[in-house]
């Protein structure tokens, strides 16, 4: 599956803001979200929502697409887009990914997508490596998001369209259903002993008759998940 890399275009020559709008048009991996005319509206715009990749123009009034780069705290892929080749020094100190001479035909337009896109993919795997070793969970608890530690959750309840996740001495909301979230815990640690219930095995105190005890709740086990319960609670 082919990854889409959302792109921003930021340059105040109209017919070069067309072409690119248009190579990015009818390069599957690319989904143009905005195009602007001036660094200034490009700013405001990158200061408040993350790209993958920038078309960014070098020569432009009031702010350079250099001064531009300099202000962001966090630089996305950049592609510089100029008609003249005597900026490449300050713009690889920057660290942008590529350089493209006006006019730009779409063949050297493709080889810089094909540059940018191996090094997004490398880092997209590294993110989901990373989030499928990690020990912690985010969850959006009152528009905001929650790290949870793994070994900090007693157990989550699923009800109606929002869950409850219980850690320590206290419960989060969380909008979303059992199933989402038991599809980003990790481990052998939890498991579903109930279509309402997912528990942390370590943190069971006691079990008896078809409940589990954890912090003084009596949580019961279905008939469903009894037998794979107790083959992995015999494992452990």
């Amino acid at each position: 599956m082919t990854n889409e890399y959302q792109c921003l275009i930021i340059d105040d020559d109209k017919v070069a803001r067309k072409v690119i709008s248009h190579y990015v048009e009818i390069t599957a991996s690319l989904n143009l979200i905005e195009a602007f005319d001036n660094a200034l509206e490009g700013q405001k715009y990158l200061l408040k929502n993350p790209v993958d990749i920038l078309f960014l123009d070098i020569e432009m009034p009031n702010m350079t697409g250099i001064e531009l780069l300099q202000s962001l705290p966090e630089i996305p892929e950049t592609i510089l887009t100029t008609s003249h080749q005597d900026f490449a020094i300050p713009a690889f100190e920057l660290q942008v990914s590529d350089y493209l001479v006006k006019p730009i035909q779409y063949d050297r337009f493709s080889k810089a997508i094909n540059k940018v896109s191996k090094k997004l993919d490398l880092l997209r795997v590294k993110e989901e490596y990373i989030a499928n070793n990690h020990d912690d969970l985010f969850v959006k608890v009152n528009n905001r998001m929650v790290k949870i530690r793994f070994d900090d959750i007693d157990y989550i309840e699923a009800l109606s369209d929002y869950v409850l996740i219980f850690v320590k001495d206290k419960q989060l909301i969380v909008y979303s259903t059992l199933k989402a979230v038991s599809s980003k815990l990790r481990g052998e640690r939890f498991m579903r002993i109930h279509r309402s219930y997912i528990v942390n095995l370590k943190k069971i105190d006691a079990i008896e008759d078809n409940s589990v005890l954890i912090s003084n709740k009596f949580i019961p086990i279905s008939k469903s998940y009894r037998n794979s319960f107790f083959e992995k609670i015999n494992r452990l």
